[in-house]
Formats: C-alpha cells, structure tokens, sequence
C-alpha cells in the first residue's frame, strides 16, 4: 500500500494497524476443501432461476460456511435521501444477521477501503477504528473483505467477520471469497439486464430488444459460468483420480472417495449440460460421423450410468441385437444421448424400479443395403418411474423446462438434458418421441437414427485408451491443476515438470526436454500462445508436440489464425482417456 495519499481512508486504516492484508500471505493456509466445493457449485448452479434476494442470501451463507466464519454478508452499492453513497446489507448470515437491511456510509468504512484498493482487504478489530461498526455484536476480532467486480463500477463487496480469537482468516478464505464475489457479479448482471428488459416492456418494441439483448447477456453469462467451473473442476478431479490410485488398500478411504466421485459426476453433468446449451445457442454444437459398432456406443452409455444405476437399486434390463451393427454415427455424442436418457429414468424411478434399454437394428448380413443406402436404428428407454403430466409433456424438449417435481430432487438437473437429446438426434437426421401415460405411470422415449450401415471391416474396432510412458511438461497458472494432473500422470508412468508461468516453463526447458508440453492458455502475464511461439524457437523443443488447454469451448474461433503455433487442443477438464487419444493421435 506504498504510495497512497496520506488523506486516504487506506491509509489511515494502515497506519492505525487496523489494515493488515499482508498477514494473509505469512499465514499459514488450510488445504481446499475439494468435497465442500463441489456441493456448493452444484448448489450455486440450480440458483440461475431464484430472485436477487435468495441467490444473494445462499451466497452469503455459502461465505459464512466455507470460510467458517461468524457473521458473513454482501453490501451492495446505492443512494441515500441526501445522494451520498453507502452500502446496504442486503444478505447478512451469522451473529450479525439483524443487521440485514440497514446501511453503512462508504466513506471510511472497511467496504470502502477495499473499493478504494480494488482488491480483497484483511481488518484487525475493525470496530476500534471504523465508527460505523461501532454497534455490531459481538466484537469483530477480524473482517475479510472482498470487491464485487461490476462496469462501470462495482457492484458492492462480500464480506465475512470473525468473532473469535481462536479463528483467523487466511489466503484460503481470500479464494473462496473472490471466487464468490465473481459469481455473485455474474449473476447480478444477467438478473438486473432482464429486470431492466421487463421494466421497459410497455413499448412492444422497445421490450423485444430488451429482452433479446438479455437473452444475449444470459448466454454470453452460461458460457462464463460453464467455463469457470471447468477450471476449479479440472484438478479436483485428478486429484480424486489420484487418491484412488493412491488409497486401494483403505477402504474407509475409497468410500468416502466413492462419495465424491458421484457429485463429481453430477458437477460435471451439469457443467456439460451448461456448455452445451450454449453450443446449442450459437450453432456449435455438431456431429461428427465416423464408422463404429452400435453396441460399443450403448455399452459406453450402460458404463457410464453403471454407478448411478447401482446406487438407486434400480432394474436394468438391456436387450440389444445378437449379430454386429455397424452404424455411421458421432460415437461420443450418441453415447451421450443414451446416457442422457438413462440418467433421466434413474433420476425419476423410485429404489427397486424398473429401467429396459431395446435396442433393434436390421442385420445387414441377411438383408444387404444397397448402394450407400442406410437403415434405422430404433432406442427405446422405458421406465416405471414418476412419469410426466399430459400439460407438461409437450415442452420437455424445450430448453430448461422442468416439473416442479424435477426442481424439488436434490440432483434434478437444469432443464437441459432433453433440449440436447433433441438436436443431437437430429443432427443425426433421426427422430424422438416421448410418452407417458401421465404422473406415476412412467416414461418410454424412442430414437429412430437411420444411421445402420455396411460393415466397414477393421475400421470398427475400438482404440484402446493407452500411452506409452513420456516426458510431459504442464503449464498452468493454478498450482492446483498442476499438482493434481501431475501426480496422476507420474502415477501412469510418465516424467513430468510442473510450471505456473510462462517464464517458469522456459526456464524448465533449458533442461528439460518435453515429448509433450500442456500449455493453458489463459494465463496472467506470457500468456500460452506467447509461450508457445517462444517454445518454437528453441532448438531443444524442435520435436516437442504443443498442446494447447483452455475452458473454453470455442477453441477453433479463437485460435483459428495461430493453429500452426499448436499440434492440437484440448479443453479442460482433461481426462486420462482425452490426453491418450491426443497422444496416440501425434505419435501417429
């Protein structure tokens, strides 16, 4: 805090030794905790559609239980009578909680001071020194607080105090809160731009263009959610990878690691679910056909639902052809579909009930097509489950439709698994019908592909998922991300350097030389791209593969100019099966 003016509120608070931010980075810092985060992003997820109040409220007490707090809360920036800015409690959880509502000024308050740093700022017993803590019960030992980011101006601040000598905050608390606080700048733009487009809808046209604008907002808004999520999501899911490779032999420990993995599967699904409605949006969300088995890709879907399907206690009866059904398909997206529809008939089927997946196929053997002619293959997905209302049933495909039943299950979804099954069907040039007898009476969904074709020999048969031991280099600003993946491909057998920066990763290489380097792209500083062209122009690096990482999905747009700079790209979060198909494909 050098160089601030000597009247300044920052200031003052320095020199009066209320302002301790540095004590943040000598503090020693609790390790993240992986499984609380998970919850409170899947929690976080399923608040897109609940008033400003409630989202603002589940921040606040999301801040007070992860940072473990004693009173937490969000100020937001208006207007007094007289003009004069101030803060106004709209969400207050903890000991401090009859405070909600009431206002503090700006002016020499601890939200003032971290607007004015435009950073996150620590205070010792705040109330010693700001006057308009004065009241607060009981005393505050310390206050966190962190900016919410806003344009033109910040929205407010989130902040958490502590009540208790014992319990100080550390860098830790920082993160969370700053992640928070970005969430809560997101979501405040989405839902102020549609209640701006509502307030102007008296004007017909005028309230068309608003609310085309807010739609906009609300897309550009999913695909920055789904984005950074991918990022916290991508080491916690090597590190759980990890552990179990870590902990075969304590089975206290895989199961606690099983619990994990399940809401790990649900973010994941959710995230997926998120990305793909906006690749829907904008019209990229593709297909792309290539030659496989027709069992293969149902016994991919039955895999991937084999875990949810156990824990339910749920029935399934599969029936597919007996002879080999070669289909000209998206593997991955068709696997998705029957995922999809898997996962529905397990989320509404009660413990014991029944699930049958019939697949039927002509077999081509005996009835030849002719030409490049295809024929049709039929998916069905019956269930005994809780079944759909007749009002309800013709907008399940609609995007984000659900019934209040749906929102009522603690892993419901979003309401947007079935608009996906829709148009990836019918980028397949296939159908799909829904029918239900009604609540209570169940649901069968049908897939008509005509996707059923001539055998094409060898060109059917499954790549195994495996790779040879190399040297990989990983470079990625979140420490984390390294660690996590670093230590599951060390467990694979591989040599790997870690890197934070751009330069760290240059400095590397002078020793080291990489098979394989990846790079994340959005990184502070030396970006990836800068770092990549820097890596093409070292003699050692001649013969190391570039592969670029981002959490982006429009990879191709923003890379279109530069993709002689890398080999290929990949975006997070990465697995195992991902990073083999990569190598596989540049060793080839």
């Amino acid at each position: 805090m050098t160089g601030l003016p000597a009247s300044s509120a920052a200031e003052r608070a320095r020199r009066a030794g209320t302002l301790v931010t540095p004590a943040l980075d000598t503090r020693p810092h609790r390790p993240p905790d992986f499984a609380a985060e998970s919850e409170s992003m899947h929690r976080l997820a399923r608040t897109l559609t609940s008033s400003d109040g409630a989202m603002l409220q589940m921040l606040s007490d999301m801040a007070l239980s992860l940072c473990e707090a004693g009173s937490a809360g969000i100020g937001l920036l208006e207007r007094d009578a007289g003009g004069a800015p101030v803060f106004r409690w709209v969400a207050v959880s903890g000991e401090c909680v009859v405070a909600i509502d009431t206002t503090t000024p700006i002016q020499d308050s601890p939200s003032g001071v971290t607007l004015e740093l435009a950073a996150g700022q620590l205070f010792s017993f705040p109330q010693r020194h700001f006057a308009c803590l004065e009241q607060v019960v009981p005393e505050i030992i310390e206050e966190l607080v962190v900016p919410i980011p806003g344009e033109p101006e910040p929205w407010g601040t989130l902040w958490v105090m502590s009540h208790d000598k014992a319990h100080l905050f550390d860098s830790e608390d920082l993160r969370i809160l700053t992640s928070l606080a970005n969430f809560t700048c997101a979501a405040l733009t989405i839902t102020r731009a549609k209640a701006d487009a509502e307030a102007r809808a008296t004007e017909a046209e005028a309230a068309r263009n608003a609310l085309a604008l807010a739609e906009a907002r609300k897309d550009d808004f999913i695909a920055t959610l789904s984005h950074e999520l991918r990022n916290p999501i991508a080491p916690i899911d090597c590190a759980l990878t990890a552990a179990r490779k870590l902990a075969t032999d304590n089975p206290a420990v895989l199961s606690a690691l099983g619990i994990a993995d399940r809401q790990m599967r649900i973010l994941k699904l959710l995230v997926s679910d998120l990305l793909d409605a906006s690749r829907i949006r904008h019209g990229k969300l593709s297909v792309r056909p290539s030659y496989g088995l027709l069992q293969d890709i149902v016994a991919d879907a039955v895999t991937a639902m084999k875990a949810d399907i156990n824990s339910g206690q749920h029935q399934l009866h599969i029936t597919v052809p007996p002879y080999p059904v070669t289909v000209h398909a998206d593997p991955a997206r068709l696997t998705q579909v029957v995922a999809n529809l898997l996962s529905n008939a397990v989320k509404y089927t009660p413990p014991d009930g029944n699930i049958t997946l019939l697949v039927e196929a002509p077999d081509l053997s005996v009835e030849p097509a002719h030409g490049s002619s295809r024929r049709e293959a039929v998916i069905t997905v019956r269930d005994s489950g809780t079944g759909i209302s007749a009002s309800l049933l013709p907008h399940v495909f609609e995007m984000f439709v659900q019934a209040a039943s749906a929102r009522q299950r603690a892993e419901g979804g979003l309401g947007i698994g079935l608009a996906v099954v829709k148009h990836l069907v019918t980028a397949h040039k296939g159908t799909v019908t829904i029918a239900s007898a009604g609540e209570d009476q169940g649901t069968e969904v049908t897939l008509r592909l005509p996707i059923v074709c001539e055998s094409m020999g060898d060109s059917t048969m499954t790549r195994a998922h495996t790779m040879t031991p190399r040297r990989i280099l990983l470079v990625d600003d979140s420490a984390d991300a390294t660690e996590a993946l670093g230590t599951l491909l060390e467990l694979e057998g591989h040599e790997v350097k870690q890197a934070t920066s751009g330069p760290d990763a240059l400095s590397i290489v002078e020793s080291f030389t990489p098979d394989v380097a990846l790079i994340d792209i959005t990184m502070p500083g030396m970006d990836g791209l800068e770092l990549a062209q820097l890596l093409r122009l070292r003699a050692q690096c001649s013969q190391t593969k570039l592969v670029a990482v981002t959490g982006h999905t429009d990879i191709a747009n923003r890379f279109r100019n530069d993709e002689w700079i890398f080999d290929c790209h990949l975006t997070k979060p990465l697995s195992l099966e991902d990073l083999a198909d990569v190598l596989q494909h540049l060793q080839g």
